[in-house]
Parts: C-alpha cells; sequence; structure tokens
C-alpha cells in the first residue's frame, strides 16, 4: 500500500544532527520559537508536550501480532541484555512466530477479506498449499483491483481462456482464488525477505525506499516465514520504545520545516465532489494507499484510504460507491465511531512547524501511511491554529490508544494543502540519520505503477484497444 512521496531533497548530504531541544518549544505561524517563561511562572503542560516524548517503557514484553500492528496494545520490549542504539535492534523482537496469520492459496478472495477485517489487518501472507510456502501477499489495494474488475472498470492485460473464465466468475458472483487478485490484478511490492536476525536498520535499509512490508525468515531457515514487517509496524516500535534509543531525541524534536520535510508537494489529492468510486480508482491507477479530499478551493477536508473499501465491499452497501467523497468522509466517520464507541474523527494533517515526534505520534495514533501537510487556516482555530499545536488530538492519541477530532468533514476544512509526509518518508529521514545515503523513496511506487499498467488495462483503454484489432 504506497507511496507517494520523498523526502524534498534528494541530495546526500547527511540529515544534520541538531543540538537537543526541550520537547516544551512551541512554534507559531512563522516557525519561531515563543519565548521561554518569565522567572518564577510555571508552565502547564499541553497535550503538544506530551505529544513530542515517546510513551512511558512498559515493565513487560507484549509484541503485537507479527502480520501488522493493526491489532497491537503495546509493542514495547524489554531486553535481557542493552540495546546500543535503535538501529541494533534485532527484528526477531518485531515478530513473533506463533501469531503469524495466512490464508492458503486455494482460498477465495472474499475469505481473504472475512481474515482481514476478522483479525484487523491490513495485508495477509499467502501460503501455496503445495510447497507450503510463503511468496506473496493479499491487501487492500488486491482488494480495490478485484472490485474494479467486477465493475467492470478494468481488464487484465492477460486474455488466456483460464483468465477469462475467472473474470466471468468474479462478475457472476463466483468463487474465485485470492492469487488471481493478488498476482493477476494487484499492484505489488517485490517480495523482500530477511532473518529474524537482521536488524532494525537492515529493515529500514529497504523500508524507506518505499516498499510497505518485509517478511521475517527463521534465523536458521530462509524458507521458513515467521512473520511480516510492516511500515507501519516499525514506526510504531521506535516510537514506543523512543525513550530506550537516546540518539533520537534531538531528531524528535525537529520540525518537519526544519528536516526539509514540509516542502514536498508530490501530492495526489481528489475533489469532494468526485465520486468514492472515482476515488478507488485513482489510488489504484497511482499506485498509493489514501488520497486528500479538498474543496474548490484546496483546503484539507479530510482522508479516503484503500482501507475503507471495506465499508463498499458487501453488496447491500455497492451504493456508497456513488456518493460523493465529502459524503463518504462523514460515512467514515459514523463507522468509526461505531468501531470504536467514540464521536471522533482522526485527524490527518500536520503543519510545518510540528515537530518530527509529534508527526510520528500521530502516524501511530491515526494508524496512517501519510499525514497531509496544511498551511492553517486563521479561522479555523479548532483543528489547525499554531498557537495550540495539540488542538483537535486527544491525549489517547497521542498514546496509541485512540483517535480524536476534528467536527464533521463535511463543515470543517483544516486548512490549504500544501504538502505530504509519509511512513516512507519517516523511514528515509531515519536512514540518513544513521548515515545511509543514496535512498529512493520513488523507487517502489514506480514499481507499483508499472506492475498495474502492466498486469491490467482501465475499461476505456481496453475498448480503445479491442476496437484497434477490429480496424483494417
Amino acid at each position: 500500500m504506497s507511496d507517494q512521496t520523498s523526502i524534498s531533497s534528494s541530495s546526500s548530504a547527511p540529515v544534520p544532527v541538531p543540538a537537543p531541544r526541550s520537547p516544551r518549544a512551541e512554534f507559531t505561524t512563522t516557525g519561531s520559537v515563543s519565548s521561554p517563561p518569565r522567572s518564577g511562572h510555571k508552565r502547564k503542560s499541553s497535550i503538544a508536550d506530551i505529544l513530542a516524548t515517546p510513551p512511558p517503557l512498559q515493565r513487560h514484553s507484549s509484541i503485537t501480532s507479527s502480520n501488522d500492528d493493526s491489532t497491537a496494545t503495546s509493542s514495547s520490549v524489554t531486553f535481557a541484555t542493552p540495546v546500543k542504539d535503535w538501529q541494533d535492534v534485532l527484528l526477531e523482537n518485531l515478530v513473533q512466530a506463533d501469531k503469524l496469520i495466512s490464508i492458503d492459496s486455494t482460498e477465495s478472495t472474499e475469505q481473504a477479506f472475512v481474515k482481514l477485517t476478522t483479525h484487523n489487518l491490513t495485508s495477509i501472507p499467502i501460503r501455496d498449499v503445495k510447497t507450503k510456502q510463503i511468496q506473496e501477499t493479499f491487501d487492500y489495494s488486491d482488494l480495490i483491483a478485484y472490485l474494479l474488475l467486477v465493475l467492470r472498470k478494468i481488464e487484465p492485460v492477460d486474455q488466456s481462456q483460464e483468465t477469462l473464465d475467472t473474470v466471468a466468475d468474479a462478475r457472476s458472483g463466483k468463487p474465485v482464488p485470492v492469487t488471481f487478485a493478488a498476482e493477476k490484478l494487484g499492484v505489488k511490492n517485490q517480495f523482500y525477505t530477511l532473518r529474524s536476525s537482521a536488524t532494525i536498520l537492515d529493515a529500514v535499509d529497504i523500508l524507506s525506499n518505499g516498499v510497505h512490508r518485509i517478511a521475517v525468515t527463521d534465523a536458521s531457515n530462509d524458507n521458513q516465514v515467521i512473520g511480516v514487517l510492516s511500515q507501519r509496524r516499525l514506526i510504531r516500535y521506535i516510537w514506543e520504545n523512543g525513550r530506550l534509543f537516546k540518539s533520537l531525541e534531538p531528531l524528535f524534536h525537529q520540525s518537519l520545516q526544519e528536516l526539509g520535510l514540509a516542502s514536498n508537494r508530490n501530492i495526489i489529492s481528489i475533489s469532494g465532489d468526485e465520486t468514492v468510486q472515482a476515488a478507488f480508482q485513482k489510488m489504484h491507477d497511482d499506485g498509493v494507499s489514501s488520497l486528500a479530499v479538498t474543496d474548490e478551493s484546496n483546503n484539507l477536508l479530510g482522508n479516503i484510504s484503500i482501507v475503507d473499501v471495506k465499508l463498499v465491499s458487501k453488496g447491500s452497501q455497492k451504493s456508497l460507491l456513488k456518493q460523493t467523497c465529502k459524503q463518504f468522509l462523514n460515512i467514515i466517520l459514523n463507522q468509526r465511531g461505531l468501531d470504536d464507541g467514540k464521536d471522533s474523527f482522526p485527524v490527518f494533517h500536520v503543519i510545518p512547524q510540528n515537530t518530527l515526534g509529534r508527526t510520528i505520534a500521530k502516524l501511530v495514533a491515526t494508524k496512517a501511511h501519510r499525514l497531509w501537510i496544511v498551511q492553517p487556516n486563521t479561522l479555523n482555530s479548532v483543528a489547525t491554529s499554531a498557537s495550540s499545536p495539540g488542538a483537535g488530538f486527544s491525549l489517547n492519541a497521542a498514546t496509541g490508544n485512540g483517535a480524536a477530532g476534528i467536527d464533521s468533514a463535511a463543515n470543517t476544512t483544516a486548512g490549504q494543502l500544501s504538502g505530504v509526509v509519509s511512513l516512507t518518508d519517516i523511514l528515509c529521514t531515519l536512514a540518513k540519520y544513521a548515515g545511509k545515503q543514496h535512498l529512493d523513496p520513488q523507487s517502489a511506487r514506480r514499481e507499483r505503477r508499472r506492475s498495474s499498467s502492466s498486469s491490467v488495462r482501465s475499461q476505456s483503454s481496453y475498448d480503445r484497444f479491442r476496437r484497434s484489432l477490429r480496424q483494417p
């Protein structure tokens, strides 16, 4: 699930190591640091202060599902021996073999979808029933491709009789093997593996190039996959164990603007007046996992993710595809209220003056792959006022226990959309901070787009292709 973004500067110069800064520093709209309190004046801690500091370490080890961090509670780990730094942590600390959830290659796409939703995962490994090996995964980008196929919006490039029969089965409602959606339709990354004896830095070296997940194998057997490490899972682990990694503290306190992350304008968005179906088509065509939804003045209204396809995957919900993205944002809001028992709407945006630490905290809390950067709307003091950086974001969200909110998307804008910061950007920053240069955050996205264009055609292009065959 994709990353459309990159660090704004492709220079090979290392990320500067800043001087340590107090996490209590607050930024104004111009990016200047507010004056320190007068002597004898005791300032109360704000939510922004808490967001700038990783949560306390847990005394016990509680490792999340090895497929993803969607079902995680706490990933803090007590190490048997002292860890020198974050890049030295072994991947065996981030996965747990007995928690791996997979699906057999003979099971249907519908069964794969049920497993995703039942276990609250974003991807699931496919195990070949003959070889017993895992060589690919099924995720929500595959589900969107399958939905577009059923709706006759895309067609497989492969026009063999076997493929045509499978397409006919899908469109008539018959079960179709999950491998068809994953292999023939999906927008896929190369399947990467690392041994559990590899380090976090080894994983960052791959994930910072835009790869979404890595299969982790047994330390002594490359063919035995014991878990899947996603970008999101790794970022969450680093954040929740941040107090162990003192070398990261100065980096966490730098703003997106100071790190060069606020000027990234490689944005893919959609108008709130466009249909939900158009949004899913756009995510599929561009190989991205979410879109910014904007109004006619380029104000950010909200975010639609590929995971939201689960809201329209049942026959009774297909009518939602014809609704506008603006209307769909409110449906997403209501659904989250049902799931979480809260009337909440995650804040999927930051401002250039927000620190990297606070940005990571929001990514962890909202379980997002990217946050949209906005220039604050001075008329909207609820969501993005720089004089109150924590407004619209709950204390629970800071610790990963929930997400909180802003008003209904139909009535509130966050400000002018000006950029985007993704998990890939964060990991690329960490890699450069550790001394790794010459990274290409766009490489995986380009590969996904090539994969999509080589495996499927949009219906309009397919119709033109068929007409061309009939011409003399």
